[in-house]
């Protein structure tokens, strides 16, 4: 940090004398040499002197009595269980406590998610049934079969053509089956 930046930091603080001696005296050295540091001090000067002739002038006016009852009312005052319980909710789930959260559901999922490559014997949450099976589809003339096998979850699928009919001349439609 240079040097007119740390002036101009302590400048308010040297003008209300709250510095300590050798603070005070490097801030009053700097000021002494450089212009733009002494235009920041006249500027809060400026603004010293106009706060403290408007609460001299008004200071007087000002009902503090009625502030300082209702201080005191709060202070005195039983709270209901269910607002400390509100306030225990809000401060519960304002944002920086929720930002532990996201990680959270995060590597909940994903841990749901690959179980069963931690643990590939374990039938959590699967069926445990050995058996496979085979779909013909006709999808506009283009006939394909699945093979779906549910233990070890693998899916084949064959693209195949349906066998000639010996007759082919009929004008029968063959039905057409699959050959494996």
């Amino acid at each position: 940090m240079s040097n007119c930046e740390t002036t101009r930091e302590t400048i308010g603080a040297w003008l209300d004398g709250e510095l300590a001696a050798a603070q005070a005296e490097a801030t009053g050295r700097h000021l002494e040499v450089c212009a733009a540091c002494r235009k920041e001090r006249h500027r809060l000067e400026r603004l010293h002197s106009t706060m403290r002739l408007v609460l001299e002038a008004n200071g007087s006016e000002i009902q503090f009595e009625p502030f300082w009852q209702g201080v005191q009312r709060r202070i005195a005052q039983k709270r209901n269980w269910y607002d400390k319980f509100g306030d225990r909710i809000r401060s519960t789930f304002n944002a920086p406590r929720l930002a532990w959260a996201i990680p959270a559901v995060i590597v909940i999922v994903l841990a749901g998610l690959s179980i069963d490559w931690f643990f590939p014997n374990a039938k959590i949450g699967t069926q445990s049934d050995n058996l496979a099976t085979v779909e013909s589809i006709d999808a506009y003339g283009r006939n394909v079969a699945l093979l779906h096998e549910g233990e070890t979850n693998t899916t084949v699928i064959w693209l195949y053509q349906p066998q000639e009919s010996e007759n082919d001349s009929s004008t029968e439609p063959s039905e057409t089956k699959p050959s494996f």
